[in-house]
């Protein structure tokens, strides 16, 4: 039998190994492609640690597990950062745009007993209901022999005989869904409706698609009605035999029903194009968020869910970084605020980290015979970023306040803070005195 520790042991030996090989290829393509490794990380190498999330959750509560958790995320994050390896855990995490694993394992694990093991959960404070969002349907209630989906095709509006334009919008957090008939050119019939403002606009395409069925079954007499969408979203999710989404699967079987009585055809057309219909039925789903009242209120939907908890993964991530005392405070000056999407490397990573080819770094580990600059001041990054006559020239290029070092990384500056770094390096031999 193997235990949870046995586990994590292998797991966290399978992606030292998968970062030491990829270490070993970066060099070729890292230059062209720095953001790969990146990819590479968050698609496979991730996972690959977080898989069994739903044995070993509980422990997340352990402040050593989760020191753990970052340990092993450190070496992935040196491969993508080039930093010194002297550089902080907390620096490189904020340097990549990677939170970090402890945070991202509470993620994890709270999506699954949410949506997977439906538990009530409190998250930072914050209260999760599992009924209160979307729950899949079971797959093993159709039998496989009677899955198909609704197939659609494109096809342009040509205005001949009966068609049907449905549309889901959004704005200023409400959300609405419309549907609208034409015969021939002619508007004839239409419909719209304001969702909960907890839906989201894949849900009001759905919905449109259901109203347009729902209209058709009120026909006494049989013929052909093309039904088009400009959401290719919600057509391929009908068109999928496997989507189990509760409102997915509800409207598949009005427009099996639609389609069997009625000759319903789907097909996707561009947005926004100028098609009549399409843009009738455009500014209907737009007035239908400006209803007073909710028409229609479905479960908020999984993504809300998980946007929701990301939002607070973040919040703890910079209440992380703003409180941790003695690492990576340098950086902290620089980049005071953390984001997914904040990308640094190489020798910009250097200069912001403070760890690198500078004398006052260097003499500070046994390298080197003082902590000088040639100019006679300490020989750290900041003081290359603010003061050092050797780079004066890079320096007057930038817009900065140096009194904020956070000005440094906007990013008209980004080019500069490049040059500068390689100039820094460049300089190495020259930099201490004599």
């Amino acid at each position: 039998m193997v235990t949870f520790h046995a586990h994590f042991k292998d797991r966290k030996a399978a992606i030292d190994t998968l970062s030491y090989r990829l270490t070993l290829t970066v060099c070729k393509w890292f230059s062209k492609q720095p953001r790969l490794l990146k990819k590479i990380y968050i698609g496979a190498l991730e996972p690959k640690v977080l898989y069994g999330h739903g044995a070993g959750g509980h422990r997340l509560k352990l402040k050593t597990f989760c020191e753990y958790l970052n340990v092993v995320q450190r070496r992935p994050l040196l491969a993508m950062t080039r930093a010194y390896r002297t550089s902080s855990t907390n620096s490189f995490q904020v340097l990549e745009g990677v939170p970090p694993l402890d945070l991202r394992a509470i993620e994890t694990y709270a999506t699954f007993l949410v949506l997977r093991a439906h538990k009530d959960i409190t998250v930072y404070s914050e209260d999760f209901s599992w009924d209160e969002y979307v729950q899949m349907e079971s797959p093993y209630l159709t039998h496989p022999a009677i899955k198909d989906g609704i197939g659609f095709d494109w096809m342009e509006p040509k205005g001949e005989g009966l068609e049907i334009f449905t549309d889901g919008s959004g704005i200023n957090d409400k959300i609405g869904a419309a549907m609208v008939v034409l015969y021939f050119c002619k508007l004839i019939h239409s419909e719209r409706v304001r969702l909960g403002d907890n839906s989201t606009v894949y849900q009001a395409e759905l919905v449109g698609l259901k109203l347009a069925a729902e209209f058709v079954l009120t026909f006494t007499t049989t013929r052909r009605v093309n039904v088009f969408s400009d959401s290719r979203s919600a057509l391929q999710s009908l068109a999928d035999p496997t989507n189990t989404h509760p409102l997915v699967g509800e409207v598949r079987r009005f427009l099996k029903r639609a389609r069997s009585e009625r000759g319903v055809f789907l097909h996707w057309v561009k947005a926004h194009v100028g098609y009549h219909g399409n843009e009738l039925d455009d500014g209907d789903a737009k007035a239908a968020t400006d209803s007073p009242s909710v028409s229609v209120d479905l479960p908020v939907s999984s993504s809300r869910f998980k946007c929701k908890l990301k939002s607070i993964m973040i919040q703890a991530w910079q209440d992380h970084w703003d409180y941790t005392p003695n690492k990576g405070r340098f950086t902290s000056s620089i980049i005071p605020n953390v984001s997914l999407k904040t990308h640094f490397w190489g020798e910009m990573a250097e200069l912001l980290t403070g760890h690198g080819i500078f004398p006052a770094h260097l003499f500070r580990f046994g390298i080197g015979n003082d902590d000088r600059c040639a100019c006679g001041a300490v020989g750290d990054a900041k003081h290359y970023i603010v003061s050092c006559p050797l780079t004066m020239n890079l320096r007057a290029r930038l817009r900065f306040n140096p009194l904020d070092l956070s000005t440094v990384v906007r990013e008209c500056n980004l080019p500069v803070v490049g040059e500068l770094s390689r100039r820094v390096r460049a300089l190495l031999p020259h930099l201490q005195r004599s």
